[in-house]
């Protein structure tokens, strides 16, 4: 939370805003303002050119491919498809309709995402509360296990050190804390005080990662122990490995696996869910586009054919995202993300004495009314 807060008001800090209004910002902006400002010039310049490549990179895997997978993933098991050109098809769909989106620019992308986010994250919630609810002398039980497990886990899931890396990595995957994306799309606010935006941002992380994700855990743990906490479980916590599981029999990964903990104390809930991944999915998707588009115009320019180069192979990925495997798409997403990390830290360890003058700016303002 912290980190984000950090990185939005910089964001805003030190964005471009062009003749006609258009606001162009993101770690490139504030690497090579912020830094040149502190006396770090080159530096600046370098760190801004490698996080918009690895941004760029990232809109390609995790913002892009990673998502149209897992909707993939749980259309098909939906619509009992398992065909590699099911998955093709499924992908080309997905890039016409997000293709659509994104070639009417951040206005268009805004109406959708403002519309749809708030509405499937609402009923998400209310669905897992449901199960959590339905099941509450579980839940001391499921927190028991997650903590076990992480500290002393289980020969099939890996070392201890092992199990917290992949905690990390889907943490910064789920809630971008630190990779510096987020900062890209606040720095498009309307405020005249940066870190008015900054603390805006900071929830982001605890209700994406601290309540979403964890009542997704808790009702995938809730459904493993099958009704009873000491009894056997339906499946093997790890897996195969590569991210998927047997369930009766049917392999399962990803989305498809929180599917069939819905669908176990939810009638027809397979629907719903499987609408909503795929909401999130082309929510994410064309936010991600837009992260991607800012750091392309921050390398190419902010021509048209630039912009339209990026969308086309951006629209590329969705179909190959569909139609490849889960394990390669994860790993070119991580790699991704993680290398957004490093130059983007450098400008947020460099730059906060700027947050802190811009957080008692505008603590100063509300103090004054």
């Amino acid at each position: 939370m912290s980190t984000k807060f950090v990185e939005c008001t910089l964001g805003v800090q030190y964005r471009d805003i062009g003749p006609d209004g258009t606001v162009y910002g993101g770690p490139m902006y504030y690497l090579t303002k912020g830094l040149k400002e502190r006396g770090f010039e080159t530096l600046g310049k370098i760190a801004a050119v490698l996080f918009a490549i690895f941004c760029i990179g990232g809109s390609f895997g995790g913002g892009n491919a990673a998502q149209s997978n897992q909707a993939t993933i749980v259309l098909k098991d939906l619509m009992g498809l398992q065909s590699a050109s099911a998955g093709f098809i499924i992908g080309v769909i997905l890039a016409v309709l997000v293709g659509i989106i994104i070639i009417g620019g951040i206005k268009r992308i805004a109406s959708v995402t403002e519309k749809v986010v708030p509405l499937m994250a609402g009923l998400y919630m209310v669905a897992c509360l449901y199960i959590i609810g339905s099941n509450i002398t579980l839940v001391d039980d499921a927190f028991r296990q997650i903590f076990s497990e992480a500290f002393t886990p289980r020969a099939s899931v890996g070392a201890m050190i092992g199990v917290l890396l992949i905690g990390f990595k889907r943490a910064a995957f789920s809630n971008e804390a630190g990779a510096g994306s987020a900062s890209i799309a606040h720095s498009a606010v309307k405020t005249k005080y940066s870190a008015s935006e900054g603390l805006v941002a900071l929830l982001e992380p605890f209700i994406d990662t601290v309540v979403i994700c964890t009542m997704t855990a808790l009702v995938i743990i809730i459904f493993n122990f099958g009704g009873d906490a000491s009894g056997a479980t339906i499946f093997q916590y790890g897996g195969d490995g590569a991210g998927a599981v047997l369930i009766d029999g049917v392999s399962y990964e990803g989305a498809g696996i929180t599917s069939q903990a819905f669908a176990a104390y939810i009638p027809y809930s397979d629907i719903f869910l499987t609408i909503a991944v795929v909401l999130f999915a082309v929510s994410t998707m064309i936010s991600w586009s837009y992260y991607g588009l800012q750091s392309w115009k921050f390398l190419f320019g902010r021509g048209k054919t630039a912009d339209m180069v990026y969308k086309i192979i951006f629209c590329l990925f969705i179909v190959i995202g569909a139609s490849a495997n889960m394990s390669s798409i994860w790993a070119f997403s991580d790699a991704m993300i993680f290398a957004m990390v490093f130059p983007n830290m450098v400008g947020l360890f460099l730059l906060y004495p700027v947050v802190k003058k811009q957080l008692a700016r505008y603590l100063e303002a509300i103090e004054k009314g």
